[in-house]
């Protein structure tokens, strides 16, 4: 199950043209996949607590709507409204298994998934 999600991931970025499926497939094959629900749609994430990195990508029947994107920003910074998406879908997560962890960084790995470190106290 956990290789067809990231199969189903690839396959989606296979699409948009990228070209890091080799590292994807490296980081976060080992972990399976959580799914978040916000009111954009579901979100899979991958997390990688021994690495302090964590991927967070729509699931197979879920595009990033600006609705979602809009919504999902309240009270972040001002930065880029997908990156701040996916943020927002991170930091759930963390509020999901009761952590209370920083983002360090975020960038687009593959589209649409989002990579971002992270420390936890």
């Amino acid at each position: 199950m956990r290789n067809l999600s990231i199969a189903l991931a690839i396959i989606a970025a296979t699409v948009s043209g990228c070209q890091n499926s080799g590292y994807i497939m490296k980081t976060y094959n080992p972990v399976q996949k959580q799914v978040v629900q916000t009111s954009g749609g579901s979100f899979w994430v991958f997390d990688r607590p021994d690495l302090g990195k964590i991927m967070t990508t729509p699931s197979a029947g879920t595009i990033a709507a600006p609705a979602f994107i809009n919504g999902a920003t309240i009270g972040l910074v001002n930065i880029d409204p997908v990156i701040a998406a996916h943020q927002a879908v991170a930091q759930q997560y963390f509020a999901q298994t009761g952590r209370q962890c920083t983002i360090k960084t975020s960038f687009e790995i593959w589209r649409p998934e989002y990579e971002h470190t992270y420390s936890c106290p």
